[in-house]
């Protein structure tokens, strides 16, 4: 059985659990003083052997296939690209555009914002902050990496970072005006299915 099949057998069998304990009466009225402010917390994929907060925003499983077909990508091309070291957590997959034009990587790890702010600072990269939907991030690129940029937004357990990659499919690099084209409009996109706490 495939990744994405066990994935789909495990969405299906907990649709119908949670549909067994559902607050609806018997004549379909459902009951406001039962049910739940908020969904049930999903336990995370991966946990670590640190202190560090537990990964709950999976852009795996919370980022809808609409989602990614709306911001251009290609939700068949989807492959896992977990890191799950002892120290801390990335939850995360990566998307093509359908003519292979971009890849995308998006990673939901409980490092937290002020740590790749730092990091970001040292490493000499052309960080500017910026604000996705209200919340605040950092527009990351580095002149001496071309065709590469990258959104990071806080969350209440780290940071999510969309790592975007430029093909322009003619052994040349894109002008620098391109690496960071339309990557804010994705990150509006993707923050829409971020938790506001976490």
């Amino acid at each position: 059985m495939t990744r994405r099949s066990s994935l789909r057998c495990l969405i299906a069998l907990t649709t119908v659990i949670l549909a067994g304990c559902s607050t609806e009466q018997i004549d379909g009225q459902s009951n406001p003083e039962s049910t739940p402010a908020s969904s049930a917390v999903r336990l995370p994929r991966h946990v670590d052997h640190s202190d560090r907060p537990q990964v709950h925003f999976d852009p795996c499983l919370d980022i809808p296939d609409s989602a990614i077909v709306e911001a251009g990508f290609d939700p068949a091309s989807e492959e896992n690209a977990d890191f799950t070291p002892d120290e801390y957590t990335f939850l995360g997959c990566t998307y093509d555009t359908p003519q292979r034009l971009y890849g995308l990587n998006v990673l939901s790890g409980n490092i937290s914002f002020e740590e790749e702010r730092q990091k970001v600072q040292t490493t000499q990269k052309n960080t500017r902050p910026i604000e996705i939907n209200g919340r605040p991030a950092l527009l990351e690129f580095d002149s001496g990496k071309p065709d590469v940029c990258a959104i990071s937004m806080e969350t209440s357990s780290g940071f999510v970072i969309i790592d975007r990659n430029l093909f322009k499919g003619t052994g040349a690099h894109a002008p620098e005006s391109e690496w960071c084209a339309g990557l804010e409009d994705t990150a509006r996109i993707f923050e829409r299915y971020i938790p506001k706490e976490g």
